[in-house]
């Protein structure tokens, strides 16, 4: 299943002695994301994706883990020129302090030119932290920054009707999902979709 379609954004990053792409879970499986449950056992998915650098590069890259419950999907790329690759955050968000996203919202990118969006962290709820950030289509799997430039969320939904709100997985299980993916290539799983 799959074609090659712009579905939204992401970043490289390092975590430990691993370097990979980090985005929404809905971008990496498109359609098949809402409707993964009710697949037939055996079924199969597309593992290569072509990622588009902000420096205009593509690279090619393999989905190694999704977590389906949390719409979190780690890629194993490495960017070939950019040195300055993003770590994660060690706390977690602080309220009412500003954040800022690098995304694509409504397809806004081209080679250079990416939108950074600001917004308060405003608190969690179930599943979901919130910033009040813009966001739109295209946006999903951006990455949330702290003002230590250091990744704290990633943008995962918005309401159509109020697209000032942008919904995150919380800190606390990002943290987990970045445990599990160590755990996978530790044990040299070839992909995992959970």
């Amino acid at each position: 299943m799959g074609t090659k379609a712009a579905l939204g954004s992401g970043t490289f990053f390092k975590y430990k002695n691993h370097y990979a792409f980090i985005t929404a879970g809905h971008v990496c499986l498109g359609p098949v994301f809402e409707l993964w449950n009710s697949l037939p056992d055996g079924s199969k998915i597309i593992t290569k994706v072509y990622l588009k650098s902000y420096t205009g590069q593509e690279i090619e890259g393999k989905i190694r883990y999704i977590n389906i419950k949390y719409d979190t999907c780690i890629i194993d790329a490495i960017h070939p020129t950019v040195k300055s690759i993003p770590l994660f955050a060690i706390k977690k968000p602080v309220l009412y302090k500003e954040h800022y996203s690098i995304s694509a919202p409504a397809s806004i990118f081209h080679p250079g030119m990416v939108p950074v969006l600001k917004g308060m962290y405003v608190g969690d709820h179930k599943k979901f932290s919130f910033y009040t950030m813009p966001a739109a289509p295209g946006a999903s799997g951006g990455p949330i920054y702290n003002s230590s430039n250091r990744i704290i969320g990633l943008v995962q939904r918005t309401h159509m009707l109020f697209p000032h709100i942008t919904l995150s997985i919380k800190f606390k299980d990002l943290q987990d999902i970045l445990e599990r993916y160590e755990e996978i290539k530790k044990q040299q799983i070839d992909s995992v979709i959970e």
